[in-house]
Parts: structure tokens; C-alpha cells; sequence
């Protein structure tokens, strides 16, 4: 309930359509690693926003998510299918279907899936995700790379 509030919440006020996730397209952050863009500043028309975004990303079995952090953007993650785990610094925790992850700015962080099964997930960013605010960097020490 609390994501389907998010979600109304954040929405684009003159959004006036319904997207079907699985019409969008599919953009390859890196091996493995896919995300649709439903709502932010590359989204379609109906759905731009500056104030937000929310993708919905897919982590093939064992793949990751870069190691990055943003400078401005408050991230929430909200587990749809699958379990991996997030790392936060060098801090660990498992995650779940139904797991919500929230990470702060100048956090750096990972999400993984486990060896046996994707992770499907949706991040939500606020103000919307640019890559001006991404910044890309190694993993802390004890993380793996």
C-alpha cells in the first residue's frame, strides 16, 4: 500500500495514460542488467517529470547493479520477484520480494541477484534520476567488485 501511495504520489500531474511496463523499451545498463523507464526525464512524453522517476530493472542470476552513489537523489528500491542482496558501504543485506530499500544521498551502493534467480525491482529517485547526479565508483573495501 505504501508504494501504490508513492507511486499515485509521485506521478506526473498531467500524466493522463496508463503505460504498460512491457511496452517500453528495454535500455542494457551493462550485462545482464536491464531497466524500462516508466516515469523521470527520459520517459515518454506522457510521464516526463523532473521531480521524479521509477524504472523497473531486471538483474539477470548472479549480476549486479554498478557500484555508485547519486549526490542529490533520495533512491527507494522495491523488490517485485526473486532475492539478492544490497550493499550499502560495506554493509550487507539480504533481499526479497516485498523488501523496500531506501539509500540516501552520497550512499554508495550495489543491489545483486542471487546465483539461482533473477531480481526484479522497481527505483524510484527523487528529484528524477540524471546522470549528472550518478556517480559511478569502486566498491568499498570488504565489498565485493
Amino acid at each position: 500500500m505504501k508504494l501504490l501511495a508513492l507511486l499515485l504520489l509521485s506521478a506526473p500531474a498531467f500524466a493522463q495514460s496508463v503505460i504498460q511496463t512491457d511496452s517500453l523499451p528495454v535500455i542494457t545498463a551493462a550485462p545482464g542488467v536491464t531497466l524500462r523507464e516508466l516515469s523521470g526525464k527520459t520517459a515518454p512524453p506522457d510521464a516526463r517529470s523532473d521531480k521524479v522517476s521509477v524504472a523497473w530493472f531486471r538483474l539477470e542470476p548472479g549480476k549486479a547493479s554498478a557500484w555508485s552513489h547519486n549526490k542529490l537523489g533520495e533512491e527507494s528500491f522495491f523488490v517485485l520477484s526473486g532475492e539478492g542482496e544490497v550493499w550499502t558501504g560495506s554493509k550487507v543485506q539480504p533481499v526479497r520480494a516485498g523488501s523496500y530499500i531506501v539509500i540516501q544521498p552520497a550512499t554508495v551502493r550495489s543491489i545483486r541477484a542471487s546465483k539461482g534467480v533473477p531480481l526484479e525491482f522497481y527505483a524510484i529517485t527523487s528529484p528524477a534520476w540524471s546522470s549528472d547526479d550518478d556517480v559511478l565508483t569502486t566498491a568499498p573495501a570488504g565489498a565485493p567488485k
